[in-house]
Order: structure tokens, then C-alpha cells, then sequence
């Protein structure tokens, strides 16, 4: 797709969205840096690891590195909105380290149910065990991180080792997990975002047992690979109350846990300032990339 051949989505609006306005400036405001990025980046885009059109990965790396550590970002979008190209913007402020920087789309809501998003985040992560290496990454280096919903699909990854064998990937195959602005636990009976009044078995389930699987919180036993987890101050309440009880319950676990709430930071915010070079959340995941 890239950034000229977007498929439509719905708009943002009062019922299909909690603050639509800041949702609008922030997708806008994502893009524009990210085509900036991948200007000077110029990454391998809208690499195919399934036959649907949001199946699609970019890769944006460094040059002449091999084989450096990988980063894979899945965007947010509470499940029915969102573009890898989101993602871009966050490349400059990490391949230098040099590591390799992959953001991953995957399919949305209404088309797909769950377990969709899931079945894509472990083919994307396949994928990429099996192939980052003619990018110059490298398979025994790989880390998954996420903003929003996205970082709901990288805390299921990490914590569902029971699926990899299935999916044919090592037990050993993750090496971190920074999940950004995630909500931990869906139920059945939680709306929805919006004014719609529909809940998460309406929106989201293909079946009731669906909950269970989707709620990374009912998945913390452990131990597990370290988890880095941010959100912002001001983030949304259910983001809030749920990361407060899923650090306590990783570290119940035996898995290390690094936890930051950054000051006036909205849930929109914090994701864009994960592209700046100076923030603490990109200091912590140069070194994360780095030494784990």
C-alpha cells in the first residue's frame, strides 16, 4: 500500500471512537512523519507474509550492518483502524544502533474477528524469523512491540508460547516485549470504543470463549521474556487500571518487568513520542535492543 494507496477505512467519529478529534491529528500527524522517514530511509515496503492486503510488512534498516537486532511494531487503532504506515515515523530514532525496524499490519475489524489479528501477528513473526536475515537482522535477536492494540497483540505474542510450536517457531524466538498505551484484559460485556453501545462480544468476538484468549492478563504465569511497559499520564482509564494490575501480575510470575508513566502524555502522544531521539521510551528501547 505505502503511503499513496491507503485502503479505506472508516472515518473516526463519536461512534466508532473515544476523543475522534485527537484520533484524527494523531493518524495525520503519523503519516506525514513517517513519509519523512521513510524519505530518508527508504525502507522495503509492503512485504507480503499472507495473501490479504493488510498482511503487509516494512522494513526499514540500517546499510551495511549485519546482523543487527530487530524491533517489530504493530500499530494501534482499537482494532478497526490503523496502517503499518503509522509506524514509520520511529525508524530514525532507532536503526542507527544499528537494529532493523519492521512495522507489521495485520487485519482489522469489522471484516475480521477474532482471532484474526493474533493468526497475523504470529505469521507476521514467522516471517520474519524465517527471512529478517536478507535484511541484515538477525532471527536470534528479535524483539516485539506495540502501541494500543498493537502492543495488545505483542504482550499475546510473547506470553503464548504454547501456540509456537504450532506456528513453527522456537521457544527462545522473542527476546523482549515493550507494549505502549495497552489495554491488558477485554470482556465481553466492555463496550466498545464509542457511542455505539455495542460491546467487545459485538464488536470484536467471533465466539464468547474469545475473551479469555484475547486478555493478556489471563496469561502472565510465567516467567516470561522481559516486558518494557509505558503509557502515558493522561492515557484512557481502561489502559490506566489494567496496566496497574498486569505488572504486578508478570512480576507474580517471575518475569522482569521495566514500568514507566510518563508525565502529560495522552494516549495519542505517547505513541508520537516514541519517534523522538531524546524521550526516555526510545533510551530504553536502544538499550533493551541492545543488551537483551
Amino acid at each position: 500500500m505505502a503511503f499513496d494507496n491507503l485502503r479505506p477505512q472508516t472515518a473516526r467519529t463519536t461512534e466508532n471512537t473515544r476523543v475522534p478529534e485527537s484520533a484524527i491529528a494523531y493518524g495525520e500527524a503519523a503519516l506525514e512523519k513517517s513519509r519523512a522517514a521513510a524519505a530518508l530511509l527508504s525502507p522495503t515496503m509492503d512485504v507480503a507474509f499472507g495473501p490479504h492486503p493488510d498482511q503487509l510488512l516494512d522494513i526499514y534498516g540500517p546499510r551495511g550492518h549485519a546482523p543487527a537486532p530487530v524491533l517489530m511494531f504493530f500499530h494501534g487503532g482499537a482494532w478497526a483502524h490503523g496502517y503499518k504506515e503509522w509506524n514509520g515515523f520511529m525508524a530514525p530514532a532507532l536503526v542507527d544502533l544499528p537494529a532493523v525496524f519492521v512495522s507489521v499490519g495485520y487485519r482489522l475489524v469489522p471484516e475480521h474477528r477474532w482471532p484474526a489479528p493474533l493468526d497475523d501477528a504470529f505469521s507476521a513473526l514467522r516471517w520474519v524469523h524465517a527471512n529478517i536475515a536478507d535484511y541484515g537482522g538477525d532471527p536470534a535477536r528479535i524483539h516485539v512491540a506495540g502501541w494500543s492494540a498493537g502492543g495488545t497483540l505483542a504482550t499475546l505474542l510473547t506470553l503464548r508460547s504454547d501456540l509456537y510450536a504450532a506456528a513453527a517457531l522456537p521457544q527462545n524466538v522473542i527476546r523482549s516485549c515493550m507494549a505502549t498505551s495497552t489495554s491488558f484484559q477485554f470482556r465481553n460485556s466492555d463496550l466498545a470504543p464509542g457511542t455505539r453501545g455495542i460491546t467487545y462480544r459485538d464488536f470484536l468476538f467471533a465466539a464468547n470463549d474469545d475473551e479469555f484468549a484475547a486478555s493478556p492478563i489471563n496469561h502472565a504465569a510465567g516467567p516470561h521474556p522481559p516486558f518494557f511497559i509505558a503509557r502515558g499520564e493522561n492515557d484512557f482509564a481502561h489502559v490506566r487500571e489494567t496496566g496497574d494490575r498486569m505488572v504486578p501480575a508478570l512480576e507474580a510470575g517471575g518475569t522482569t518487568v521495566e514500568s514507566q508513566i510518563y508525565a502529560d502524555l495522552d494516549h495519542y502522544g505517547m505513541n508520537l513520542a516514541q519517534g523522538n531521539p531524546d524521550h526516555n521510551w526510545v533510551k530504553t528501547a536502544r538499550t533493551w535492543l541492545v543488551s537483551r
